[in-house]
């Protein structure tokens, strides 16, 4: 039995397939080439960048920067001490009000207190 030209439409759907699939997997494979060269050329840029920093610290830039994290270190030892000392005196003024403000709401419990109790009394002598 002769093929005719609409019979060969398989063989030709099979062939763009195969094509298909083997420009599929070449283009994978270029991908993952081009991911493994970023990878390498980001670590070989980070390793030049830490050695050039390292090289830079003990240049006089270097002496500069670590002259102003001593000077921020000192100002926040500096202010922890004033806030420390400013909380000693708020906490050192307060004491006596607030003994003055417990004591007042002692004497107002004890008040109420009398009352409920003398209140109690008239009640249980009416019944």
């Amino acid at each position: 039995m002769a093929r005719t030209p609409a019979t060969n439409l398989d063989l030709i759907l099979l062939a763009f397939l195969h094509g298909t699939f083997i420009a599929c997997a070449l283009l994978v494979v270029v991908l993952l080439l081009l991911i493994a060269m970023l990878l390498s050329f980001s670590v070989s840029v980070v390793s030049i960048v830490v050695i050039d920093l390292y090289s830079l610290s003990y240049s006089t830039l270097s002496s500069y920067f670590q002259t102003l994290a001593a000077n921020l270190e000192l100002g926040f030892v500096l202010i922890l001490c004033v806030l420390t000392s400013q909380a000693i005196a708020v906490v050192s003024a307060a004491q006596p009000w607030y003994q003055r403000s417990t004591s007042n709401i002692k004497v107002k419990a004890r008040r109420a207190m009398n009352r409920f109790d003398t209140l109690l009394l008239v009640i249980t002598q009416r019944c």
